[in-house]
């Protein structure tokens, strides 16, 4: 029996490397090269023996190497499994090595070589083996309104929390608001399935205000209110309001920047107000431009490793961009962002910083 499972292993290691999810944040199908050393004992009868066992090693020595960049754990066990699983086949993660240097050192026969490592496959391979986990992901909020609202609105609102907030937002469907039951059990419900911390059940309208009419313009008034929900409790947790008044020559037009005005009030009000409501801290993404390849993000890893943050992992690699998520020690992004530069030994720039990321690029 455990003959026949060895005997299937690198087949499963296939499925597991070809037919697995693909990998989410982007790794990049082109082989990356690492550079790295292997050795075996030399056999004076068969040196070129000892020499193709070397240069196995050296394979071998190389994913450990970039598995270690993408694993959630490290440790003997960790060790254990990447020795029992993705070891035993480097034929499926290495497309090809070039030998670099090869010397004799007493009854050993040591290698240098460049082996082009394919990430796509590797990194889904850990996967699979639950040894990394998926792209980290911030809190959500579902948002599902309590009428018809204007796109004018939504869309005010969604630039301006997006802007402001380290929360994603997503939109419910308009089935969400047409069941049975009214759009906050309905939304409860659509909000829980989506995955979503928080529930946001907007409302929002727009009445002709004032005089004007005789002269050609139309002033509008918008009103606009946000209930904030605890998606697992269905509790109220916040209640927010806001207005805004707009006039055009046009009635549409005053009416969409009206209800876009109180949009973009009260998206802001949001992002403030709920920025304590979920518990777990929020992951930042950091990314980095002009990385020149595995060693270079081999550095970079360890380097931000020393940094005051939690949790950090690799969450992309692909053409040059590492896509890091990390729970900073700050709140302050600028102020993170600023400590990684006092500690840099690479020569990193700051490009920009958002409510959720901070972008780095790496002069050379």
């Amino acid at each position: 029996m455990k003959k026949d499972l060895l005997r299937i292993l690198p087949v499963l290691l296939l499925v597991s490397a070809c037919a697995h999810a693909p990998v989410t944040g982007g790794f990049t199908s082109s082989p990356e090269p690492l550079t790295a050393d292997g050795a075996a004992p030399l056999n004076e009868g068969n040196v070129q023996a000892s020499r193709l066992l070397a240069a196995q090693d050296a394979e071998k020595n190389a994913m450990r190497r970039a598995a270690a960049l993408f694993m959630d754990a490290a440790g003997p066990e960790a060790d254990q499994a990447l020795d029992e699983g993705l070891l035993r086949t480097p034929q499926l993660y290495v497309a090809k090595y070039k030998v670099l240097s090869e010397w004799r050192d007493g009854p050993v026969y040591r290698v240098t070589v460049r082996a082009w490592l394919r990430l796509d496959r590797l990194v889904s391979a850990l996967r699979g083996m639950k040894l990394a986990g998926p792209e980290a992901s911030s809190p959500e909020a579902a948002i599902v309104g309590a009428g018809a609202e204007s796109g004018a609105f939504f869309d005010a609102f969604a630039g301006a929390f997006a802007g402001s907030s380290m929360m994603e937002l997503k939109r419910l469907p308009p089935t969400a608001q047409q069941e049975a039951g009214g759009a906050l059990s309905a939304g409860l419900s659509s909000a829980s399935e989506s995955g979503a911390d928080l529930l946001f059940v907007s409302s929002a309208s727009a009445v002709p205000s004032g005089s004007g009419f005789d002269t050609g313009f139309y002033p509008y008034r918008a009103d606009a209110s946000l209930s904030v929900y605890d998606v697992k409790s269905g509790k109220e947790l916040l209640s927010l309001s806001a207005q805004s008044s707009a006039i055009d020559s046009s009635r549409q037009a005053s009416s969409d920047k009206a209800l876009a005005s109180a949009g973009e009030l009260l998206g802001r009000q949001a992002a403030q107000k709920t920025a304590g409501l979920v518990s777990s801290p929020a992951p930042v993404k950091i990314k980095v431009f002009g990385l020149d390849g595995l060693a270079t993000l081999e550095k970079l890893r360890g380097q931000l490793s020393k940094a005051q943050l939690s949790g950090l992992r690799v969450d992309s690699y692909s053409d040059g961009i590492a896509v890091f998520s990390a729970v900073p020690g700050s709140s302050d992004l600028q102020e993170f962002a600023s400590s990684v530069l006092r500690d840099d030994e690479m020569g990193l720039e700051l490009e920009a910083t958002g409510p959720a990321e901070v972008d780095f690029a790496l002069v050379r």
